[in-house]
Protein backbone atom coordinates (compact mmCIF):
# COMPACT_ATOMS: atom_id res chain seq x y z
CA UNK A 1 0.00 0.00 0.00
CA UNK A 2 1.09 3.42 -0.71
CA UNK A 3 0.05 5.11 2.39
CA UNK A 4 -0.93 4.12 5.76
CA UNK A 5 -3.43 6.82 7.05
CA UNK A 6 -5.58 7.84 4.83
CA UNK A 7 -7.46 4.19 3.63
CA UNK A 8 -10.51 5.80 2.94
CA UNK A 9 -9.23 7.81 -0.05
CA UNK A 10 -10.23 11.18 0.82
CA UNK A 11 -9.01 14.64 -0.87
CA UNK A 12 -6.36 16.54 0.65
CA UNK A 13 -7.32 20.18 2.02
CA UNK A 14 -6.31 23.20 0.14
CA UNK A 15 -2.96 23.95 2.50
CA UNK A 16 -0.60 20.80 3.00
CA UNK A 17 2.76 20.30 4.09
CA UNK A 18 5.04 18.08 3.22
CA UNK A 19 8.01 16.50 5.00
CA UNK A 20 10.58 13.46 5.44
CA UNK A 21 11.35 11.49 8.57
CA UNK A 22 13.61 8.49 8.60
CA UNK A 23 11.40 5.70 9.77
CA UNK A 24 13.31 3.05 8.65
CA UNK A 25 10.81 0.32 6.62
CA UNK A 26 10.89 -2.27 4.46
CA UNK A 27 10.18 0.51 1.61
CA UNK A 28 12.96 2.55 2.64
CA UNK A 29 14.79 4.16 5.21
CA UNK A 30 12.95 7.99 4.61
CA UNK A 31 8.82 8.12 5.00
CA UNK A 32 6.96 11.27 4.41
CA UNK A 33 4.29 12.40 6.11
CA UNK A 34 1.48 14.68 5.13
CA UNK A 35 -0.06 16.94 6.97
CA UNK A 36 -2.95 19.43 7.00
CA UNK A 37 -1.19 23.09 6.71
CA UNK A 38 -3.45 24.86 9.23
CA UNK A 39 -4.30 22.35 12.05
CA UNK A 40 -0.91 20.43 11.59
CA UNK A 41 -2.54 17.47 12.38
CA UNK A 42 -0.82 14.28 9.76
CA UNK A 43 -2.94 13.66 6.83
CA UNK A 44 -1.07 10.34 5.55
CA UNK A 45 2.15 8.35 5.71
CA UNK A 46 3.68 7.77 2.14
CA UNK A 47 6.13 4.52 2.38
CA UNK A 48 9.25 6.23 1.07
CA UNK A 49 10.26 9.66 -0.25
CA UNK A 50 10.52 9.40 -3.87
CA UNK A 51 9.54 11.99 -6.22
CA UNK A 52 7.55 9.82 -7.99
CA UNK A 53 5.65 8.22 -4.81
CA UNK A 54 4.84 11.99 -3.91
CA UNK A 55 3.70 13.13 -7.80
CA UNK A 56 1.21 9.38 -7.53
CA UNK A 57 -0.23 10.24 -4.27
CA UNK A 58 -0.50 14.32 -5.18
CA UNK A 59 -2.32 13.04 -8.77
CA UNK A 60 -4.96 11.20 -6.55
CA UNK A 61 -5.79 13.23 -3.86
CA UNK A 62 -4.58 16.64 -4.43
CA UNK A 63 -6.48 18.37 -6.83
CA UNK A 64 -7.68 20.86 -3.99
CA UNK A 65 -4.65 21.64 -2.88
CA UNK A 66 -3.74 25.54 -3.66
CA UNK A 67 -0.34 25.99 -1.16
CA UNK A 68 2.10 23.45 0.00
CA UNK A 69 4.38 23.79 3.10
CA UNK A 70 7.56 22.08 2.62
CA UNK A 71 11.56 21.96 2.65
CA UNK A 72 13.25 23.34 -0.40
CA UNK A 73 14.16 20.12 -2.09
CA UNK A 74 14.11 20.03 -5.92
CA UNK A 75 12.64 16.58 -5.83
CA UNK A 76 9.73 17.29 -3.61
CA UNK A 77 9.31 21.10 -5.64
CA UNK A 78 9.08 19.25 -9.04
CA UNK A 79 6.71 16.46 -7.92
CA UNK A 80 4.29 19.22 -6.55
CA UNK A 81 4.44 21.16 -9.79
CA UNK A 82 4.27 17.84 -11.78
CA UNK A 83 1.19 16.80 -10.22
CA UNK A 84 -0.62 19.50 -8.66
CA UNK A 85 0.03 22.52 -11.33
CA UNK A 86 1.22 25.79 -9.85
CA UNK A 87 -0.14 25.66 -6.17
CA UNK A 88 1.39 28.38 -3.81
CA UNK A 89 4.87 26.52 -2.69
CA UNK A 90 6.16 28.67 0.88
CA UNK A 91 9.03 27.75 2.85
CA UNK A 92 8.50 26.05 6.48
CA UNK A 93 10.19 27.71 9.02
CA UNK A 94 12.63 25.32 10.00
CA UNK A 95 14.12 25.63 6.26
CA UNK A 96 13.55 29.36 6.09
CA UNK A 97 15.37 29.86 9.19
CA UNK A 98 18.27 27.81 8.55
CA UNK A 99 18.80 29.51 4.97
CA UNK A 100 19.07 33.07 7.12
CA UNK A 101 21.39 31.24 9.69
CA UNK A 102 23.29 29.92 6.92
CA UNK A 103 23.55 33.60 5.21
CA UNK A 104 24.41 35.34 8.19
CA UNK A 105 27.03 32.84 9.16
CA UNK A 106 28.91 33.29 5.73
CA UNK A 107 28.89 37.32 6.33
CA UNK A 108 30.38 36.60 9.73
CA UNK A 109 33.21 34.64 8.38
CA UNK A 110 33.80 37.15 5.45
CA UNK A 111 34.07 40.16 7.84
CA UNK A 112 35.94 38.31 10.31
CA UNK A 113 38.64 37.17 7.92
CA UNK A 114 39.61 40.42 7.57
CA UNK A 115 39.86 41.18 10.96
CA UNK A 116 43.42 41.14 12.91
CA UNK A 117 44.30 38.39 14.56
CA UNK A 118 43.72 38.96 17.92
CA UNK A 119 39.96 39.77 17.27
CA UNK A 120 39.49 37.37 15.17
CA UNK A 121 40.59 34.50 17.66
CA UNK A 122 38.50 36.20 20.12
CA UNK A 123 35.39 36.46 18.07
CA UNK A 124 35.99 32.97 16.15
CA UNK A 125 33.71 30.77 18.72
CA UNK A 126 30.70 33.22 19.73
CA UNK A 127 28.57 32.92 16.34
CA UNK A 128 26.11 32.10 19.25
CA UNK A 129 25.48 35.62 20.15
CA UNK A 130 23.62 36.45 16.23
CA UNK A 131 20.95 33.53 17.04
CA UNK A 132 20.04 34.86 21.01
CA UNK A 133 17.40 36.99 21.72
CA UNK A 134 18.78 40.45 22.39
CA UNK A 135 17.17 40.56 25.38
CA UNK A 136 19.07 37.73 26.77
CA UNK A 137 22.52 39.25 25.47
CA UNK A 138 25.16 39.75 28.23
CA UNK A 139 27.66 42.18 28.49
CA UNK A 140 30.25 40.37 27.05
CA UNK A 141 27.81 39.09 23.94
CA UNK A 142 27.33 42.64 23.58
CA UNK A 143 31.19 43.01 23.46
CA UNK A 144 31.72 40.52 20.52
CA UNK A 145 28.82 41.70 18.59
CA UNK A 146 30.39 45.40 18.60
Amino acid sequence: SESTLNQEGKELPKVIAIDEYKGDTNAGKYQLIIADGITREPIDILRNRYKNTLKDYLRKYGSQVEVVVMDMSQSFKAAVQQSLGKPVIVADRFHFVRYIYWALDGVRRRVQSMWHDYDRKKCKKMRHVFYKKSSALTDQDLWHLD
